[in-house]
């Protein structure tokens, strides 16, 4: 079927003339600068580097600024980012057999331990007490 005569299409190529000037060869004519292009090229040079001078400058005192909403939205997304890797550790590890039950009962002994070394009499309730609110005055710096 390919061979058909009938099935071939011919393609018809516009054809162009051109004129060629053996008496100027090799000569072209040189294109025509735009200083308007050339003149915002500068501008926008000037300005990107106005920018980059600046910047510096104007990020460290913004960071001064809100120092403290910046750092506890970094905290924040770290705690995020930390949960997520831990699930999704945890999803492998529970999907291993055996694992799942060991660390529960890991969990369970070390609940058993706590109860037992902390809370059974009423001097080390106070410890634990005290010890606590240590760390939590060392946390948020506050007294009370």
């Amino acid at each position: 079927m390919a061979s058909d005569p009938e099935t071939k299409t011919t393609s018809a190529k516009p054809t162009v003339d051109l004129d060629v000037n053996s008496e100027m060869s090799g000569n072209l004519s040189r294109l025509s600068s735009n200083d308007s292009t050339a003149i915002n090229v500068k501008e926008i040079g000037e300005k990107l580097r106005d920018f980059v001078d600046v910047f510096p400058k104007q990020f460290g005192e913004t960071f001064e600024i809100y120092q403290k909403p910046l750092t506890t939205g970094a905290i924040i997304l770290t705690a995020l980012v930390s949960v997520a890797v831990a699930d999704g550790v945890l999803d492998v590890l529970n999907a291993i057999p055996l694992v799942a039950p060991l660390l529960e009962l890991i969990g369970l002994g070390y609940s058993v331990w706590f109860a037992w070394h902390y809370l059974r009499y009423a001097e080390s309730r106070q410890q634990l007490l005290t010890n606590y609110r240590q760390l939590k005055q060392r946390i948020t710096g506050s007294g009370d």
